[in-house]
């Protein structure tokens, strides 16, 4: 008999599929439709881990649109002075996949077992721990109970994170695990995707791909190709955006108070002009709440 409306459809295993929607959300969120070019499963166990214990893939898909409305004002309003900040298809695809996955490393090492990526996450989720001068000792003693610290702490060892060092050395951990999963599993990834998203955190000196900076200022033609020089646009959004997601959602920061460190953090870069004309386009679209939109 049909389905008739008004009725409750019976779900034989809900949890399966809970499961199967979250995976096509991850899926979807990549924009991999073709089973033959999607990205190795054991990211998508990774995204998974994520998506169901932390917020950290909700943040991501946030900064994927975030990137896409600086791309689309950038466009709009300087490309007829900058001509080289009109975007192709496919970069600002890879750019918005590069978003997507630039947090993976928050579960751990590439090579972590399914326990110790499950107390990764567990840690790098506790969102209350907001000193970043704290020890692994005091993060873990001031979060969990006294009986899940010592499986935390025996995880910890395995993964050579020792209860001595600072939460904020542990979280700088991730963009290299990041590099280090993407590389061991870059079925369906450009290689650009793969340092975009590996790189993100590179105005703090985490430099996993061992990148160069160039000092040609932004109005210059002439660096490299012109594809080297947009991968270079998209790391510098990519930074942008996560860091003032981070302080307006997790640190509740007001939006003069985020952008102001994000353009603090970011001084430090050669290629002022473009420092400066991506935080001016943050600040706008920030003020307007429209960034993430």
């Amino acid at each position: 008999m049909p389905h008739q409306e008004g009725e409750t459809q019976f779900i034989k295993n809900p949890e399966k599929a809970t499961e199967d929607a979250l995976r096509q959300k991850i899926l979807d969120s990549l924009e991999q439709t073709d089973p033959r070019e999607r990205v190795d499963e054991e990211i998508i166990k990774k995204l998974l881990l994520l998506e169901r214990n932390s917020k950290f893939n909700e943040d991501s898909r946030k900064i994927a649109r975030g990137m896409d409305n600086v791309f689309s004002f950038l466009e709009k309003h300087h490309a007829p002075r900058y001509p080289q900040l009109v975007f192709s298809e496919k970069q600002k695809s890879e750019g918005r996949q590069a978003a997507i996955l630039h947090d993976v490393g928050k579960s751990g090492p590439a090579n972590a077992t399914k326990e110790e990526s499950e107390t990764t996450v567990r840690l790098f989720a506790q969102e209350q721990i907001r000193d970043p001068n704290l020890s692994v000792q005091e993060a873990v003693d001031g979060s969990f109970s006294e009986n899940e610290r010592s499986k935390i702490f025996d995880c910890l060892k395995s993964l050579d994170i020792s209860p001595s060092m600072t939460i904020r050395q542990l979280w700088d951990c991730h963009a290299q695990w990041t590099r280090d999963i993407l590389e061991k599993y870059p079925s369906g990834l450009s290689e650009r995707v793969r340092i975009i998203a590996g790189s993100h955190h590179i105005d703090r000196g985490i430099n996993p791909y061992f990148l160069t900076e160039s000092e040609i200022p932004l109005q210059s033609n002439i660096i490299g190709t012109i594809e080297e020089y947009i991968d270079a646009i998209e790391e510098r959004v990519l930074m942008a955006v996560d860091q003032y997601e981070a302080l307006v959602r997790r640190k509740e920061s007001t939006h003069e108070i985020a952008i102001t460190l994000v353009r603090q953090n970011l001084a430090k870069f050669k290629q002022k002009d473009l420092t400066r004309l991506i935080c001016d386009v943050i600040d706008e679209l920030g003020r307007e709440k429209t960034l993430f939109l």
